[in-house]
């Protein structure tokens, strides 16, 4: 019996090792971005991860290069009345909560989404008669990143415990918009509806890539996650063309997108402002509202953990290297 302790946890160490080499060793496909991480700097990597309780808030604007870190235990969240947008957090990231204020708060360590369609009533001051849309967004707006540009994102996501999966309308926790006014996001995370696009499985997340002069494309990641349930997300991108773009996305330490593809418009060839939270555009209109409630759907709950993200100009001397572990939420 007393060697159980030192066993499991040797166990455990391999296995925490395993995760990690699979998620940044892979193999040469012409269109990957091969990454190579030696065993010593995982080993380092996982000796000096923190967690959220020891998050210190490093933050910066949205044009501004390097590490920038946001943890809500060290964050208020300002009162504003009769408006959708709110600044936070000296102005480095925005709150977009439509039709009604208040739909985004903090408790503890964590940021809280609650979006309720019907209540409270929407503001007169929206364009809306329902709450769809409760998000936190990287600020100034229209940072209109040029190409080469390359950012890193992490975050921990959960689902609320009333959370059931909407098998009618779509919804998304993730997207990155550069600003042209009737366009969809130039990249999002999608929880998708009962015969939709993609694989048309409700409840499972895709990527969404509409950079490209034709049709959205939707890349399926196999999650369906559940009420309660947390995933991290790690997000890799330089803005680009066909030639130049490189999009890599990890959920829960698994690769589940690694392409070299166009990731900036040809009308508008920028990269723009990342975006997290609930926007519920089916919510629009009093159809897509009772074609949840019919499901038992009041409301949607969701959480976020601290946000780390890197932005790097082709100039930095750390441009294109491996930034996984210094945004991977674990």
């Amino acid at each position: 019996m007393m060697y159980r302790i030192p066993i499991l946890l040797v166990v455990s160490s391999i296995i925490n090792f395993l995760a990690y080499w699979g998620a940044f060793v892979y193999g040469n496909q012409d269109d990957s971005l091969k990454i190579d991480y030696s065993q010593a700097e995982i080993f380092d990597a996982l000796s000096n991860q923190t967690m959220g309780d020891d998050c210190e808030t490093k933050g910066g604007m949205s044009y501004e290069k390097g590490l920038k870190v946001w943890c809500w235990g060290d964050i208020e969240i300002p009162v504003y009345k009769g408006k959708s947008y709110s600044n936070l957090y000296q102005n480095q990231l925005s709150i977009a909560s439509e039709c009604s204020e208040g739909q985004v708060s903090i408790e503890g360590h964590r940021l809280k989404f609650d979006l309720n369609p019907m209540q409270p009533k929407a503001g007169e001051w929206c364009s809306n008669s329902y709450n769809m849309r409760a998000e936190i967004s990287t600020s100034p707006w229209l940072v209109k990143h040029p190409i080469g540009t390359e950012e890193w994102f992490g975050w921990r996501y959960t689902l609320g415990e009333n959370y059931i999966i909407d098998r009618a309308n779509p919804w998304l926790f993730f997207q990155i918009h550069e600003g042209t006014s009737g366009e969809v996001p130039l990249i999002s995370l999608w929880s998708v509806n009962q015969g939709g696009p993609g694989t048309g499985i409700a409840g499972e997340i895709h990527l969404v890539n509409s950079a490209g002069e034709n049709a959205s494309k939707y890349y399926p990641t196999g999650l369906i996650p559940k009420a309660g349930q947390s995933f991290d997300v790690v997000v890799h991108v330089v803005w680009g063309d066909d030639k130049s773009g490189l999009l890599q996305v990890w959920i829960d330490d698994r690769l589940v997108h690694d392409k070299k593809l166009r990731t900036v418009r040809a009308s508008n060839p920028v990269g723009g402002n990342a975006k997290w939270g609930i926007y519920k555009w089916p919510w629009r209109n009093l159809t897509g509202v009772h074609s949840s409630q019919k499901q038992g759907i009041e409301n949607l709950v969701t959480y976020m953990g601290s946000l780390r993200m890197i932005t790097r100009d082709p100039n930095d001397p750390s441009y294109l290297e491996n930034s996984y572990n210094e945004v991977n939420p674990r």
